[in-house]
């Protein structure tokens, strides 16, 4: 199914389900959803420091910059499996709280991404262009390697985090 097609459904059902047209409003949704997640997620360490480069560089807010970086760790989690995703917050430790199971939207939205499909859709929810991701990979990149991640790990990241051709 295309991604208009998605978006169209998704943007459909919610009018279906609405009370009424007046009574609902996506930007709404989006807005509670962020608070939701921004609460449920408590982050600290180094993952408040990339937060705030996010949040800086990009002109997102602090919870676009966590359900975003959230949205591709959960990507690497399920690529990248145990053994991956233990070296990376080992070298990293403040970044398993991006990890963690935050309830309401962020919970639904970023449990069990495991394509940059998923990923997208999650970035949509959160607010912003699928474009976005593009500008999230670099700054968590160079972050992760200023935090000492292996090239190799880095490389992997880099591939799964790559624009399909």
């Amino acid at each position: 199914m295309n991604e208009i097609l998605k978006k169209f459904l998704f943007v459909s059902s919610i009018y279906l389900f609405a009370p009424t047209v007046g009574a609902f409003s996506l930007n709404d949704t989006i807005a509670s959803g962020t608070q939701a997640l921004s609460s449920a997620t408590e982050i600290n360490g180094e993952a408040q420091q990339l937060v705030g480069q996010l949040s800086g560089q990009l002109d997102v807010t602090e919870s676009q910059a966590i359900g975003g970086t959230s949205a591709l760790l959960q990507l690497a989690s399920s690529e990248l499996g145990t053994g991956g995703m233990n070296a990376l917050t080992s070298q990293v430790p403040g970044l398993s709280s991006l990890l963690g199971g935050s309830s309401g939207l962020g919970g639904s939205l970023l449990s069990g991404i495991s394509s940059m499909d998923g990923v997208q859709s999650a970035f949509s929810a959160l607010g912003m262009d699928s474009s976005m991701i593009q500008q999230f990979v670099p700054i968590i990149m160079g972050f992760l390697g200023d935090q000492g991640v292996g090239s190799s790990l880095l490389g992997q990241l880099q591939g799964l985090w790559a624009p399909a051709s």
